[in-house]
Order: structure tokens, then sequence, then C-alpha cells
């Protein structure tokens, strides 16, 4: 693997103690907005919804903790690594973070992986064309892909 790509099967090494995020205040209480630092200087804002409270909603089989989340043009892929990690130890049942970006945008696309996201799918909305990245707790990655290997009670 050359140091250009990225193992989307491996969340990113975690990031060091100087990246912070905190709630800030927003106008719309459906949004959660997570102001990101890095030893104390901003880093970007990344806003977090309930997919179910979006027109994704309708996009692909969404499970009600799902959540979506939209940094703004100033926050990295450190600042969604992050946010996400935060969001999916605050929600141990969530298990899906989805970020969609326009259909195409490679550099979006490259900053969702680099902070853990995976490509999955491209999905059309009222209006728009968009590719969903998802990330996935573990307990998620681990769970068998087989439809043959259904767990029944007692094996």
């Amino acid at each position: 693997m050359s140091s250009n790509e990225v193992d989307l099967l491996k969340w990113p090494d975690p990031l060091p103690g100087s990246w912070t995020a905190v709630v800030s205040p927003a106008a719309d209480a459906e949004v959660t907005r997570y102001a990101v630092f890095d030893d104390g200087r901003p880093a970007g804002t990344v806003a977090v919804e309930f997919v179910m409270a979006t027109p994704l909603a309708a996009s692909y089989p969404v499970s009600a903790r799902d959540r979506l989340l939209t940094p703004d043009a100033g926050a990295g892929a450190e600042a969604l690594q992050l946010v996400s990690e935060r969001i999916l130890q605050m929600d141990p049942a969530c298990r899906r973070l989805v970020r969609a970006v326009d259909e195409g945008d490679i550099a979006a696309i490259a900053l969702g992986e680099a902070a853990g996201y995976r490509y999955v799918v491209d999905v059309d909305i009222p209006g728009r064309s968009l590719a969903l990245l998802a990330a996935e707790p573990g307990w998620v990655m681990e769970a068998s892909r087989y439809l043959d290997d259904v767990p029944t009670k007692g094996s």
C-alpha cells in the first residue's frame, strides 16, 4: 500500500490529545454543531444530525440511530474523524455514520476516507446526485454479511 492509499477496513490512528471538539450553539435544534480545535486553534466545524430527519432517509435502509456528518470547508479529515469517534462513543447503539458528498467529488471522498469512512453507493435525492460514505463501529463491521449465516437461538 502506498503512502497515499488508505486502508478502508481499518480506522485511522488516534489523534493526539491536542485535538478537542466542543458542542457549539446551533440555530437549528435538529442539528448539533461541533467546533473542533487543534492545540486551541480552530480546525473547523462539523454538523451532526439524524439521517431520518434529512432527505437521505429515503435513499438507503436507514437505521433510527444513523447520523449524517457535514464538515464545513475549514474542517479537515482530523475534525471529521474526531467528531465521528465522539458520536460513536456517546451513542454505542449508532450503527452508521454517513457522509454525503456530490457525486464525483473526489476530494471530498478522499477527505472522508482519510477520516475512516468508506465509499458505499451513489444515490439520487430530489435535485442532487450524491456519493454516500459510511463509518461503522467494529461490532457492525465484524457482523456476518452472509445471508445463510443467520444466528439462531441455541447455536
